[in-house]
């Protein structure tokens, strides 16, 4: 398993490598930037909308402009900005990418760039943002990530010219693939798929869903992940762009199996149906998908929602979640947390290689 690929691309990592997801609403530079300094790699969201001066574009520029500051004087990193940036690409303004949003990356280099959620009825997204990438991006070393939910996407994302795969499990919290499996099974046949097809290029493959601990990113090595990619723990980071109330529903909530479920009606009762049928999400259980189940109206529901969101009750406000929220027991400082990881993940591999 060469984790020492992972090094090289990504000099200022420490092994094993965590990764703070690019999620929107949450991943900011304070989180990214803390993160990379304690020895993980830092994403953060770069937005939607590529359209020509778009809001998006413009936080990006400005967020990507103080990770510069906030790492000024880290380690000894001279060409790539040592932070990721994670965009979602269902959107039709995907295709100004290489006109609005190439340039902002090629002026502040970052160490990596994350597509995910193509959509199906916008053919070769990924294939084309890659190759505006690859226009540009060899100067500085840019690794092109792509986040995928089962075997045949992952697939198509070797072809287009991913040099890393992200394989999301089910058990993860936010959007994801609405059907598909565990990163258990997912992890190992995409990577046995990588090591097979595509056997003349450098491929790697990360772990996401679930993992909140060292143990979970332990897990995700021995399956033959490269890297652990960890949200929901995340959130729960005093960095985090997280409201506090959607902290406190993640450090209060136990039995993730239980207590979380994956469906649309977290977007569709608050009235975004933006995303492609092909992804859900997964979310702590609340009051909307409850009356849901009891047969209310969509219609009635996000009036519901909308009545509670501007009365100021955050009951029906959806905190998105993984199954293994259980196991976050408090804030912590993004950096402790890049820490216990991966001592943890240390310590249970090592635990599994007396065991055996």
């Amino acid at each position: 398993m060469p984790l020492s690929r992972t090094k090289s691309w990504f000099p200022t990592t420490s092994s094993p490598l965590i990764v703070s997801a690019p999620m929107a609403f949450v991943a900011n530079v304070q989180l990214a930037t803390e993160v990379t300094k304690a020895g993980g790699l830092g994403f953060i969201q770069g937005g939607r909308d590529f359209s020509v001066g778009s809001a998006d574009l413009k936080n990006l520029d400005s967020e990507l402009t103080s990770a510069h500051e906030a790492l000024e004087g880290f380690q000894d990193w001279k060409l790539a900005l040592p932070i990721g940036v994670g965009f979602v690409a269902y959107s039709p303004s995907i295709s100004q990418f290489a006109e609005t949003a190439v340039p902002i990356l090629r002026r502040h280099r970052p160490a990596a760039v994350w597509i995910f959620a193509p959509s199906p009825h916008l053919p070769n997204t990924v294939a084309g943002v890659i190759e505006s990438l690859r226009n540009f991006g060899d100067e500085w070393g840019l690794r092109v990530v792509v986040q995928v939910g089962s075997v045949a996407a992952a697939r198509e994302a070797a072809q287009d010219g991913a040099d890393i795969i992200v394989a999301q499990g089910t058990d993860a919290g936010g959007h994801q693939w609405a059907h598909g499996a565990s990163f258990i099974s997912l992890v190992p046949e995409i990577a046995d798929m990588v090591a097979e097809e595509f056997s003349d290029r450098e491929i790697s493959v990360w772990a996401a869903g679930g993992m909140a601990d060292g143990r979970g990113v332990a897990a995700a090595i021995a399956l033959g992940a490269e890297a652990a990619v960890l949200g929901t723990r995340f959130v729960a980071a005093v960095e985090s762009s997280a409201q506090d109330f959607k902290r406190n529903a993640i450090t209060s909530t136990s039995d993730g199996g239980a207590n979380t479920v994956k469906s649309q009606l977290h977007d569709h009762v608050q009235g975004n149906k933006e995303w492609p049928d092909i992804y859900d999400g997964r979310a702590i259980l609340h009051p909307s998908y409850q009356d849901d189940k009891a047969g209310v109206p969509l219609e009635d529901n996000t009036e519901r929602f909308k009545s509670a969101k501007d009365a100021g009750d955050n009951s029906r406000m959806i905190t998105w979640s993984g199954t293994g929220v259980g196991l976050i027991k408090e804030v912590l400082p993004a950096a402790d947390i890049v820490r216990v990881v991966r001592e943890g993940a240390i310590k249970a591999i090592a635990g599994a290689k007396s065991a055996a």
